[in-house]
């Protein structure tokens, strides 16, 4: 008897054709390479199954974004599925928070290789191999935008099939960063007689745990800055005693954030150089990537302008649409901060001492942010670590107050 294997790639949050709003001032070409930018990531998704030549493609919720309610997102979504069906590549989808009113569209008119998980409760469906269950594979789709039930309750397998894979859309139970929806626990998942939690919802990639796996493929294409990083989906194969996952990228323009200390400087031109350093090595990847940049200089008595700022970003982005392969810095933000050692000045100056004394001694400042940290919008445009957040709150502080000290010494 054959060894059993599966193999089979897990993807999520499409949000094909994305409108990204918010960019229609950049260069014609730039922003059109960004706005098309999902649905290459999802030909590639395409390409990638067919090369593997998994058993079938997994795509749990958000295939479509609730701000455009696009034609060509539909099309392109049809025309991966029929390519698929036409290499015998069997395809699970789930509608998800962005685009749960789709499900009852009529134009879905799916190819027969898809299968779409209901609403309301969770359905089983099995993948069969020489007309036997090879996988039982469970789901549901959004019936609302706000789900809260904790759908997990509900999942069980329900046949003798060799795997079994739940699909869900949703995030843990306590997770303070992001909207919480059909809700879990990591006991929950571990409950429910699964090989495999293939989830969706979280925009990061991430594998929660092992033993069963639950994993996070994140989504396809970045669709801001607080997106950075490499895109894509997992290729998974399984065999009865081993799990093994390999991560393609996907993304057409992949976002970055980058931080940079200069130590010694004399002039504007060494700021510039640095940029075009950044910028060379991304360049020499052949990406098109679109950057976000923090310059520190630490150097006493140099000042940058708000009105220089922008100088720079102009001068360094000059003709960049006319490359295929572009950089484009969309932020640079330059703090000088001059030269100190921070235990030296608490001896030599008793006022600044003070100060610094008063910043050691304020541990906690929930009381201060809290209400924004916690505010329904902000959690939901706003995507951080929230202790790194208040580390880094507590640090611009003194550097900005010590900046101002020193320089008018």
């Amino acid at each position: 008897m054959s060894k059993e294997v599966i193999r089979f790639l897990h993807s999520a949050d499409l949000h094909l054709d994305s409108p990204y709003k918010g960019m229609k001032n950049l260069p014609n070409r730039i922003y059109q390479d960004i706005k098309d930018s999902t649905l290459k990531a999802f030909r590639r998704l395409i390409d990638v199954a067919i090369d593997q030549q998994v058993d079938f493609v997994l795509i749990v919720g958000d295939l479509f974004d609730q701000d455009s309610n696009s034609i060509k997102a539909l099309v392109e979504l049809k025309r991966g599925l029929e390519k698929l069906n036409s290499h015998d590549i069997q395809a699970y989808i789930s509608f998800g928070n962005h685009d749960y009113m789709m499900l009852n569209k009529a134009e879905l008119n799916f190819p027969s290789n898809t299968y779409v998980f209901p609403t309301g409760s969770i359905s089983n469906v099995t993948f069969d191999q020489n007309e036997q269950p090879l996988v039982e594979i469970s789901g549901f789709s959004y019936w609302e935008q706000s789900v809260s039930e904790r759908m997990v309750e509900q999942y069980q397998k329900t046949t003798h099939a060799p795997f079994h894979i739940a699909t869900l859309h949703g995030s843990l139970q306590n997770n303070l960063d992001h909207d919480t929806y059909a809700p879990f626990l990591l006991e929950d998942l571990k409950d429910v007689e699964a090989d495999y939690w293939a989830l969706g919802h979280i925009h990061k990639r991430d594998i929660l745990m092992t033993q069963p796996y639950a994993v996070y493929p994140g989504n396809i294409q970045g669709r801001h800055m607080k997106e950075i990083g490499p895109k894509g989906c997992y290729i998974v194969e399984m065999t009865s005693n081993q799990t093994d996952l390999q991560f393609y990228p996907l993304q057409e323009v992949t976002f970055q954030s980058e931080e940079i200390v200069l130590e010694e400087m004399t002039e504007v031109e060494d700021i510039i150089k640095t940029i075009e350093k950044v910028k060379e090595n991304y360049k020499q990847q052949k990406e098109k990537v679109f950057i976000r940049l923090k310059i520190y200089i630490n150097e006493s008595g140099f000042e940058i302008t708000r009105e220089q700022e922008e100088e720079i970003l102009n001068l360094i982005n000059e003709e960049e649409e006319n490359d295929s392969s572009w950089v484009w810095v969309n932020e640079c933000s330059i703090v000088t901060h001059p030269n100190y050692n921070r235990d030296e000045l608490k001896q030599t100056n008793p006022f600044i001492g003070e100060v610094l004394q008063m910043v050691d001694e304020q541990e906690d400042i929930d009381a201060y942010i809290d209400e924004l940290l916690n505010h329904r919008i902000f959690k939901k445009h706003i995507n951080f670590d929230v202790n790194q957040i208040k580390d880094e709150i507590k640090t611009e502080a003194e550097k900005t107050i010590l900046n101002e000290l020193l320089r008018n010494r």
